[in-house]
C-alpha cells in the first residue's frame, strides 16, 4: 500500500551437534516480530487475512503485526545411525545393522488475524462515502489477550474467538457530544472501536515427521552398492493443526447489528497435512 511502512526484528539461534558416534542433531529457533501498516497490495492478493479497505488517511490506526508474522518458530532435526551389533555373527549383523532413524519436529506460534464489523446493506457503520475496515470495541472486563478461547479443541463447534467481549463503543461523558446512538442507547455507532489490527493470534503449528531407513550393502557388486529400504512418516502423530478463522468468520455483527451469517470466531480449515502420510520406497545407490 502507498506510503505504508514495515519493521522486522528477530533473535535467531542455531545449535548444531555434528555427526559423532552415529548421532547428529540440529536446532534452530527464531523469536521475531514484524510490524507494518498493511501487508498486502491494493488487490489483496498476498494473504488470506489481508484487507484492502484500510483508513488510508491515517495508517497509524492500523499499525500492528504483519499478516505473515510468526512470533516464535522452533525446528529440531536429528539422525541416528544405529551401530551394527557385535554379537550373533554375520546373519544377525545383516538383520540388525544398517538402520537409520530420523526425526524432524516443528513448533511455531500462529499468524495474527483481525476482527471487524461487517458492512451491512445500508453501508459503512461510520457513514463514510468510502467504506473502510471498522474494528469493534473490546468491552469492559475483557482484553485483546483473553479474546481467544484456548480450549477450542474441546469445543464441538471449534469456536476460537469470544464474541461476548466485542461490541460498539460505549457512550461516556467525554464522547457524549458527538455520540450517535442510532444502533442502541448508550453506544456510539459513529466511533471506531479500540481493537487493534491483528491482535488476535491464531492457533500454532506442531508437526513431527519421522523416517526409518535400512541400508543393505552388497560389496560383491561394488563397494558403494546399497539397496536402501525407506519408510517415511509425515505428521506421524496425526495431529490436526487448525488454521485461524477466515475473514468471513471474524465479524461479531454487521453495521446494522445483524448477527453474522456464519458463526463468529469458528475455525473451518486446517493448515499443513490433513492426516498422517506413510511413504515406503526402495532406493538403489551405487
Amino acid at each position: 500500500m502507498w506510503e505504508s511502512s514495515s519493521f522486522y526484528n528477530a533473535l535467531q539461534i542455531n545449535v548444531v551437534k555434528r555427526m559423532s558416534r552415529g548421532f547428529q542433531v540440529q536446532g534452530a529457533f527464531t523469536w521475531s516480530k514484524s510490524i507494518d501498516d498493511s501487508s498486502g497490495s491494493a488487490a489483496s492478493d498476498n494473504y488470506a487475512s489481508d484487507y484492502t479497505t484500510q483508513p488510508w488517511w491515517d495508517l497509524h490506526l492500523v499499525r500492528g503485526l504483519s499478516d505473515f508474522n510468526v512470533g516464535k518458530n522452533l525446528v529440531i532435526n536429528g539422525l541416528w545411525d544405529a551401530p551394527t551389533p557385535k554379537f550373533g555373527g554375520p546373519v544377525v549383523g545383516r538383520l540388525l545393522g544398517g538402520w537409520e532413524l530420523g526425526l524432524i519436529t516443528d513448533l511455531s506460534s500462529g499468524v495474527p488475524v483481525m476482527a471487524t464489523i461487517a458492512a451491512a446493506s445500508t453501508g459503512d457503520i461510520l457513514g463514510q462515502n468510502i467504506a473502510e475496515v471498522q474494528p469493534p470495541e473490546v468491552l469492559a472486563g475483557c482484553s485483546p489477550q483473553n479474546l481467544v478461547n484456548h480450549n477450542y479443541r474441546s469445543d464441538p463447534n471449534l469456536i476460537y474467538v469470544n464474541s461476548k467481549c466485542l461490541g460498539l463503543v460505549p457512550m461516556t461523558a467525554a464522547n457524549a457530544a458527538v455520540c450517535d446512538q442510532r444502533l442502541g442507547a448508550g453506544t456510539c455507532s459513529n466511533i471506531r472501536g479500540n481493537l487493534g489490527r491483528n491482535t488476535i493470534i491464531g492457533p500454532g503449528l506442531f508437526n513431527m515427521d519421522a523416517s526409518v531407513f535400512k541400508n543393505n550393502y552388497i560389496p560383491r557388486t561394488s563397494e558403494a552398492f546399497n539397496i536402501q529400504f525407506r519408510a517415511e512418516f509425515f505428521d506421524v502423530l496425526n495431529r490436526a493443526n487448525f488454521a485461524p478463522p477466515q475473514n468471513a468468520n471474524l465479524s461479531p455483527f454487521s453495521s446494522n447489528l445483524a448477527p453474522p451469517t456464519t458463526p463468529f470466531g469458528q475455525i473451518t480449515q486446517i493448515q499443513g497435512n490433513q492426516n498422517r502420510v506413510i511413504q515406503l520406497a526402495l532406493k538403489v545407490v551405487w
